[in-house]
């Protein structure tokens, strides 16, 4: 007897394929970019090569031009060459004038003794007097004290550590005398634009000038205002370049 439909013995239908995996495929490799380290020492690179290529051209004549220049250059400075120039001081004698900026001076007479009673001086045995008369002229506007501070003004033209006027190689003993020549007492104080005879004596070693012949170093003026503690209004006079050398003889007191 035949049969229809569905029956036991049917195989069952095919269930459906499942879809294929899918794989993920990883991005190309890309090789990493130079670092900013590389790229500086690649730019360095390239600039020492322009350099040394540079240098190589430069013709053989001029290494040896420089090298020349650069060996006079040396020569020159180790001769002094290249240290800054000083004037030369005046060379003058008795009854020239040495002019700087704020004084002038003249030297008249010079002589050696052992002593000036009119201002109680006397050599100690192994000294002497140099006593020198000068012509002195204040070139400034304010007056000025020869071994003396008048007013706020410190013109320091003797009887400092660094005078003004001082013996040429000769250490003078002890302080210098100042007093005018005219015999008037008092400290020597110079007006602006006065002219006026000093006398100076120094105290020098007996061997000293053995020749009779002295010279007398004359400074520029360095001026310097202002003073610690005192005031600002203090003027000072310190010394400059030598400006000028008188060299004189000097006669022995009767």
């Amino acid at each position: 007897m035949s049969m229809t439909g569905d029956h036991d013995g049917a195989a069952p239908a095919a269930a459906p394929a499942p879809p294929p995996a899918v794989v993920p495929v990883p991005p190309p490799a890309v090789a990493p970019g130079p670092t900013r380290h590389r790229l500086r020492a690649t730019a360095v690179r390239t600039v020492l090569t322009r350099w040394a290529r540079a240098v190589a051209e430069i013709p053989r004549w001029l290494w040896i031009a420089a090298a020349a220049i650069v060996a006079i250059v040396i020569v020159v400075m180790l001769m002094g060459g290249l240290a800054q120039a000083q004037p030369s001081p005046s060379q003058l004698g008795a009854g020239d004038e040495a002019r700087t900026s704020v004084y002038a001076v003249t030297v008249l007479d010079a002589q050696f003794t052992s002593e000036v009673e009119s201002e109680y001086l006397e050599a100690e045995p192994g000294e002497k007097l140099l006593v020198m008369t000068m012509l002195f002229e204040n070139l400034s506007d304010q007056p000025i004290g020869v071994g003396t501070t008048a007013d706020r003004l410190k013109a320091g033209i003797i009887n400092t550590d660094d005078p003004l006027l001082d013996l040429t190689g000769i250490a003078e003993i002890g302080s210098a005398s100042v007093w005018r020549a005219d015999g008037s007492a008092g400290q020597v104080i110079l007006q602006p634009g006065v002219p006026s005879e000093v006398t100076i004596a120094w105290t020098v070693p007996e061997d000293a000038f053995a020749d009779g012949v002295v010279s007398l170093d004359v400074h520029e003026v360095e001026i310097r205002r202002g003073a610690v503690i005192l005031s600002s209004g203090v003027v000072t006079w310190r010394p400059a370049e030598l400006s000028a050398q008188i060299t004189v003889d000097a006669t022995e007191a009767p």
